[in-house]
């Protein structure tokens, strides 16, 4: 997250957070929440997730959706709207398009799904029983539903890693690279996607090993599309799901894919009766994904009430852990990153040949050395910040 957040302050800071009480998170996810969500797409979600949509809703929400502008990615939401309430009435312009939206992923998902079945079969010759997770998954726990997917996504041991990879260049695939976390599988002299292989679940965090373990033990055995799978759990994938969301906001990529986990994150919390979010809590903790969660969640809240309980507002959201490292990119930014710079310009060879730049230096490094020990000190940190926002609101007031 800390890479999202150096590049963002400076719009945050002109939205005027300083003056105002949002933390750094709340902030962020006001600005994402006014990029990503268009007033037509709130209004989708808002009756996605509602009971018992009414006819005025959805004709309301037909006079400002396009499904010519905002294409079949997103307009595929749309048809889940009209399959899961089948009352409601579409005009003969959105009707018949959405009929055939549906049965245009539907095809997409089957020439996909049989590859993945020629590879999984494999794999299970070979005595590999993958994880699959992501949108075959849920085609699997949801076959009514097809979904936005380019290919498959499965987690195989580390030991397997490479070995999958051969078997399915041995079946006829290719792939460009190998990388740290997954190697994608796709056709030969083309790009379309077949099976992306993973050995871990990239969180730009170097702990993601912690998960894979504890992912595996709590798995169950099914078969899937003809292969021996294993599917995690639903706190599992409810974890990943947040990960991901989080990422995806981070690097502004996959809106629609970002929509369709808040109807992932929704079934998984639905269809588990149990559902400990313990689970998802400790998940994190191992990962250092704390941050990542906060934020998922969050947003989450922020798009629609009606997604995840009020429970976890107190036992998932690691607000402590936001805060404190809010604060310390803030430090970072206002106190660190000018006095850095300014000293990284004097240089210390040139300093020695120049007495009358003597004392300057020594203010402007010893100062830096202390501001950088304070950096440790989450409690020092929340006071500058504190000073800085105070400071900021007196500026303002006195401009007036």
């Amino acid at each position: 997250m800390q890479g999202l957040w150096k590049k963002e302050i400076e719009e945050i800071n002109k939205s005027g957070y300083l003056n105002s009480k949002l933390s750094i998170t709340d902030a962020l996810i006001e600005n994402f929440y006014r990029e990503i969500m268009k007033p037509e797409e709130r209004r989708l979600l808002q009756m996605a997730f509602e009971e018992n949509p009414s006819q005025k809703e959805l004709d309301k929400l037909l006079n400002i959706w396009d499904i010519e502008v905002k294409g079949s990615n997103k307009s595929l939401l749309l048809s889940y709207v009209m399959k899961r309430h089948p009352k409601l009435k579409f005009t003969n312009y959105e009707g018949p398009r959405l009929v055939g939206l549906l049965k245009y992923y539907r095809f997409q998902n089957l020439k996909v799904i049989s590859r993945f079945s020629a590879i999984g079969k494999k794999l299970n010759e070979n005595g590999i029983i993958p994880i699959i997770f992501k949108g075959g998954l849920m085609k699997h726990l949801r076959p009514e539903l097809p979904r936005v997917m380019g290919d498959i996504d499965i987690i195989v041991p580390n030991k397997d890693f490479i070995k999958s990879a051969k078997i399915g260049v041995g079946l006829g695939y290719e792939y460009d690279k190998i990388f740290t976390h997954s190697v994608d599988l796709h056709e030969k002299d083309s790009k379309e996607g077949v099976v992306d292989i993973h050995r871990l679940i990239y969180m730009d965090t170097g702990r993601e090993n912690n998960f894979i373990k504890p992912l595996f033990n709590r798995a169950q055995r099914a078969s899937v599309f003809g292969v021996e799978c294993l599917i995690p759990s639903y706190e599992d994938l409810t974890f990943i799901t947040l990960v991901n969301l989080a990422r995806n906001l981070r690097d502004k990529t996959s809106q629609a894919g970002l929509l369709f986990s808040l109807f992932d994150c929704k079934f998984f919390i639905e269809n588990k009766p149990d559902f400990d979010w313990e689970i998802v809590k400790q998940n994190a903790k191992k990962t250092g994904t704390q941050i990542q969660i906060n934020f998922a969640i969050k947003f989450i809240d922020k798009i629609s009430k009606n997604i995840l309980p009020d429970t976890i507002k107190n036992n998932v959201l690691f607000e402590k852990e936001t805060n404190e490292y809010s604060n310390t990119v803030m430090y970072n930014r206002f106190y660190l990153e000018n006095i850095r710079a300014k000293c990284r310009k004097m240089k210390l060879d040139e300093v020695l040949k120049t007495p009358a730049k003597w004392n300057e230096y020594l203010l402007f490094k010893s100062k830096y050395i202390m501001l950088k020990t304070l950096r440790n000190h989450p409690k020092l940190i929340e006071f500058f910040i504190k000073d800085l926002r105070e400071g900021s609101q007196r500026g303002i007031d006195e401009n007036k």
